[in-house]
């Protein structure tokens, strides 16, 4: 009986390893074990030898340990080294079906060119956006995006925009459009507004992350409000949020953009300041399927900078520090 709860026991671990080992190849791509019978019987038939082998390996080891003395005192210590070499201790045997240890995955794995490039300009139709004196984000965005658009043309880029004109666009829509288009990077335009501190100006440049700030987490909602999606699609497209390879592009397109932007436009503001790159789960980039970024371009709460995007040449230098941002980034990518 003893014996019979032995094999018995063995069966099942020999079982359970293998399930888990099946579970393991499906989750790497492996195609179905029983697809791979040549693998599968090789397998077989070196469990069945070294069944036969253990046995075999302890008899001799004990009639040759007999034969060289007649003290049969050694005998147990042979029998004990034999099973150490053919037998591991069962948590090695256990680990042996663990997975191996993963790495994330990092943009360097994905040197990809940029031909293709959506251009998002914020807002528009029924939703303005901010407002300061007679100007509305929507126009600027827009402007800024033509004005970019034309830019981007010239120097050999195929250009997709998800607004052409004043008309009201939901977020979920701008993302199909951007992927169904196949583009490469995708740019959303944006003008900033800080009621409580109207005295500050500057830029700031968003890629896709999670956040612990609560004023990002308040402009992420202002921004998120005309999405278009429902409470069901939430699961999906935070999973989004933490894509490892994109959100690492996503983060150096942001870094090129903003440096571009206020390199570019302090020369004009003397008081711009660079308020950096940051994170936030603007839906806009959740859904996008290439790296993407959101460029607050000004701040409309400050009266200076509102008259100063109200110029059609300060526009220009916008899309051009916004140009320059795309071209570095195309570069070090090419």
């Amino acid at each position: 009986m003893g014996m019979r709860a032995g094999n018995i026991d063995r069966v099942k671990r020999r079982l359970l390893a293998e399930a888990v080992a099946d579970n393991l190849d499906t989750i790497r791509g492996l195609p179905p074990r029983a697809l791979r019978r040549e693998r599968r019987w090789g397998r077989v038939v070196a469990r069945v030898a070294s069944f036969l082998l253990v046995p075999a390996g302890l008899a001799g080891a004990t009639w040759l340990t007999m034969s060289a003395t007649p003290n049969p005192s050694p005998v147990p210590a042979a029998i004990a080294q034999v099973r150490a070499r053919q037998m591991p201790p069962r948590k090695v045997a256990a680990m042996s079906v663990l997975p191996p240890s993963t790495e994330r995955v990092t943009s360097a794995a994905f040197p990809l060119a940029v031909r293709r490039v959506v251009l998002d300009s914020g807002h528009g139709g029924s939703d303005p956006g901010a407002t300061a004196l007679t100007l509305r984000e929507k126009e600027v965005t827009l402007d800024v995006g033509y004005r970019l658009r034309k830019l981007l043309e010239a120097n050999g880029f195929e250009v997709i925009v998800t607004r052409p004109d004043d008309r009201t666009v939901a977020l979920n829509e701008r993302a199909r459009l951007a992927n169904q288009s196949k583009s490469d990077i995708f740019i959303s335009i944006h003008v900033n507004t800080i009621v409580k501190h109207t005295a500050s100006r500057g830029i700031e440049t968003y890629y896709l992350g999670p956040t612990n700030d609560p004023s990002l987490t308040a402009l992420a909602a202002t921004e998120n409000r005309v999405s278009g999606y429902s409470i069901a699609d939430m699961r999906k497209l935070l999973d989004g949020v933490y894509a490892d390879a994109r959100r690492d592009e996503s983060h150096q397109l942001a870094t090129h953009v903003q440096e571009k932007l206020f390199g570019g436009l302090r020369t004009d503001d003397p008081g711009l300041e660079n308020w950096g790159v940051k994170r936030a789960p603007f839906l806009v980039l959740v859904a996008t399927d290439m790296p993407a970024i959101l460029a607050e371009v000004g701040c409309m709460s400050n009266e200076k900078e509102a008259a100063m995007l109200g110029r059609p040449e300060y526009r220009q230098k916008i899309a051009q520090a916004l140009f320059e941002g795309i071209r570095a980034y195309a570069s070090a990518n090419g």
